[in-house]
């Protein structure tokens, strides 16, 4: 047939970089979860050195006020998660029936689970809903709908298992990901998405929508190298704060002598700096 060979290359092409795209897009899911399992460590330091410090006794009234800054960004942390969780919950709950179909549709979005233990890393480290709102800075409705739209509504009920990550990537990645999730994959190409169409006309759509994938393995790519990053420097935050708490050894602060008051406040900028570390979110479409 007229073209065949080039309707044939252009698909393997495709494919080879949906494959790519979906490595790199497991890569960046896995990342994310490895950065909020340290980000749940981190809180149980700074739980740790809340304790420490409230232990002291005649504290100058700064630290009270580090402390309270402290514990508002650990709330603020738990409060996302507790979202999520929520959001989950809803989500199974509404399995099979219209409301959550409804939910995802109206909001324009076809957002696969990655299941929500993977779901939670990714949305503590972006934190934005598929709308591009925050969902920390909606309420109500808005942001049930918009952290199910994080979770996506099928498969939850049969063990928050779903579609591969890089699926679900697909649509979190903006218009570009929501037309390339309509066509990825081999089986969609070769079932008949495309084949009612002219060789050469699918040839270049294809083309077109490898250079699409393209854009986001580059992008996904940076984003991985920016998750590592924040990685590395809150594990080194934790190691910071672990030497500082130990160093921290009297019970009377009136009693210190001026380097172990500067280490007691030293322990708690610390702290202050690895709370907010704990909340800090990235801009996943930058």
């Amino acid at each position: 047939m007229f073209n065949s060979k080039l309707r044939a290359k252009a698909v393997e092409d495709y494919n080879n970089a949906v494959e790519r795209y979906e490595n790199v897009a497991d890569d960046l899911a896995k990342s994310t979860q490895a950065l909020y399992d340290l980000r749940k460590i981190a809180i149980v330091h700074v739980k740790y050195v809340e304790q420490h410090i409230n232990q002291l006794a005649n504290t100058p009234k700064e630290f009270a006020v580090e402390l309270h800054k402290i514990n508002t960004e650990v709330t603020t942390f738990e409060n996302k998660e507790d979202e999520i969780k929520e959001a989950e919950k809803q989500a199974k709950a509404a399995e099979g029936g219209s409301g959550a179909g409804a939910t995802l549709s109206a909001l324009g979005i076809a957002v696969a689970t990655m299941g929500p233990t993977a779901a939670m890393g990714v949305a503590t480290t972006f934190g934005v809903a598929s709308t591009g709102t925050a969902i920390s800075a909606l309420s109500g409705a808005a942001a049930n709908s918009a952290a199910l739209a994080w979770l996506g509504g099928g498969a939850l009920a049969a063990g928050g298992g779903g579609m591969s990550a890089g699926t679900a990537f697909l649509g979190l990645a903006g218009p570009v990901g929501w037309t390339i999730a309509g066509v990825a994959g081999a089986a969609a190409i070769g079932s008949g998405i495309y084949a009612n169409h002219k060789n050469k006309e699918t040839a270049d759509k294809l083309l077109l929508e490898r250079q699409n994938v393209e854009v986001l393995i580059r992008k996904f790519n940076v984003k991985n190298a920016e998750v590592a990053a924040l990685t590395e420097v809150t594990q080194t935050q934790i190691d910071g704060v672990q030497r500082a708490n130990a160093a921290v050894t009297g019970a009377d602060y009136s009693q210190f002598s001026h380097e172990e008051k500067m280490q007691a406040g030293l322990l708690v900028n610390m702290t202050l700096t690895l709370a907010q570390m704990i909340n800090k979110e990235l801009e996943l479409d930058d």
